[in-house]
């Protein structure tokens, strides 16, 4: 594990400030990135777009969801590493081509990447640096009250599955900032971590990693916290999101925490919970019961010989072409393989510290009652140490969505994000604060 290395600095405006406002943050050993502003996911012609942050040099290039990128800067890509490591390699304000296809019509489209920009908020400091997870540097954010003074709880974010960037200073749906900085406001600090070959962080792309690895970085990232300057080590809690509910609780027990925070996430082995997903997810996609019922038996033998057999993707596409069919994860298959031989419910059963559950009754992805059966395991051992509460119309994504069609129909349908829902940071420092003393 890689100590940051400090530096002191004046972060005062005036001369009669300065000597008050001088405190000790750990160096930035990492350059910004160029940015792009936009996720993929593998495609047989290219990557396919899934998302476009607003006000990006992606959008300024029209670039648009369900584009096709088979080229950039005259460099073919075939993989969302390749793409990845292509545009980590282009230089900024520079025009460069961007072959697409959109809707199978070949369009070229000219994109010109910019720098990084950085977090700007008058009442938060946001602290860029960096740790080492084996041998390669990885980009921390981590935000705390402006000028902040003393020890202070904190909050590690254990995000979802993916390789999207947790470093969106422009993007007005980046629901862990908002988070991160409704903390810092209450007098949190608040500590994201970019993930191997995301952003700023070097290592391998994100998409050649296993879920082993990420959770590694995860443990490297919680030892750095507990020596931050401004962090008491016994006040740190775990904010775990999506498939973040099944890193934290196996994190809590490898490094004590003062308290876990389970939300929108899984309380079932995965195997069960993905066939349980699929059919609500092809009821709100409108499909009849026999639609859904003939899905889910073709998905679980495909299912079944990737991730159980562990059997190869082309050899299962071969045999059954109708596992084309399906979306490719947005993580290796290793990584997928890893996470269907967890025990989900094993180490819930050892947690001996507060856990709060939080549920948005607008989420399509995970359930209510794996959120209860959480709260159920810890509690059958420690009574009253886990509680669940509810944010209505609250989607996966943590944005205020509605129902769970209505939040279906606007990000499957419409490709479009609701915004933030800030009843999230509200529950979490409440939460937090009556845990244990904030300011």
């Amino acid at each position: 594990m890689r100590r940051p290395r400090m530096v002191c600095r004046a972060v005062g405006f005036t001369l009669l400030t300065v000597l008050a406002s001088i405190r000790c943050v750990a160096a930035d050993d990492l350059p910004r990135r160029p940015v792009l502003g936009a996720a993929v996911v593998a495609n047989p012609s290219g990557v396919r777009v899934t998302a476009v942050s607003p006000g990006s040099p992606a959008e300024s290039a029209g670039l648009k969801p369900d584009d096709v990128i088979t080229s950039f800067a005259v460099h073919p890509v075939s993989t969302p590493a390749e793409f990845v490591s292509t545009v980590r390699a282009t230089p900024v304000a520079q025009p460069k081509p961007m072959e697409i296809l959109r809707a199978g019509t070949a369009q070229t489209l000219l994109v010109t990447l910019i720098s990084a920009p950085k977090e700007s908020d008058p009442n938060v400091d946001t602290i860029y640096s960096s740790i080492t997870v084996d041998g390669t540097l990885r980009r921390t954010l981590t935000t705390q009250p402006r000028g902040a003074q003393g020890k202070l709880p904190a909050v590690l974010i254990v995000g979802g599955i993916g390789c999207f960037t947790v470093d969106n200073p422009n993007d007005p749906y980046d629901a862990y900032r908002y988070l991160a900085h409704d903390l810092a406001r209450s007098g949190i600090v608040a500590m994201r971590l970019e993930k191997s070959g995301v952003g700023d962080s070097q290592g391998a792309p994100c998409f050649d990693t296993d879920y082993n690895a990420e959770s590694r970085s995860y443990k490297v990232a919680l030892q750095v916290l507990q020596s931050d300057s401004h962090v008491d080590p016994k006040r740190i809690f775990l904010f775990g999101h999506s498939i973040g509910t099944v890193i934290s609780p196996r994190l809590a027990l490898e490094i004590p925490v003062a308290g876990i925070i389970f939300s929108e996430g899984v309380g079932r082995n995965w195997f069960e919970y993905e066939l349980w997903n699929l059919r609500r997810q092809a009821e709100l996609a409108g499909d009849t019961p026999t639609e859904v019922d003939a899905t889910l038996q073709t998905k679980e033998v495909c299912m079944h010989r990737l991730l159980i057999e562990r059997q190869n993707e082309s050899d299962i596409e071969r045999d059954t072409p109708d596992c084309k069919d399906y979306a490719p994860y947005p993580v290796t298959n290793v990584y997928m393989q890893q996470v269907a031989a967890l025990n989900i419910a094993e180490p819930w059963a050892h947690i001996a510290v507060p856990v709060l559950a939080i549920y948005g009754t607008g989420d399509f992805v995970t359930a209510e009652a794996d959120h209860r059966r959480v709260v159920s395991m810890v509690n059958a051992n420690h009574p009253g140490s886990a509680a669940l509460h509810t944010i209505e119309g609250m989607d996966h994504h943590l944005g205020a969505a509605g129902s769970p069609q209505a939040a279906w129909d606007l990000r499957m349908k419409d490709h479009k994000q609701s915004p933030y829902e800030p009843g999230l940071s509200a529950e979490v420092s409440r939460w937090i604060c009556a845990q244990t003393r904030c300011g």
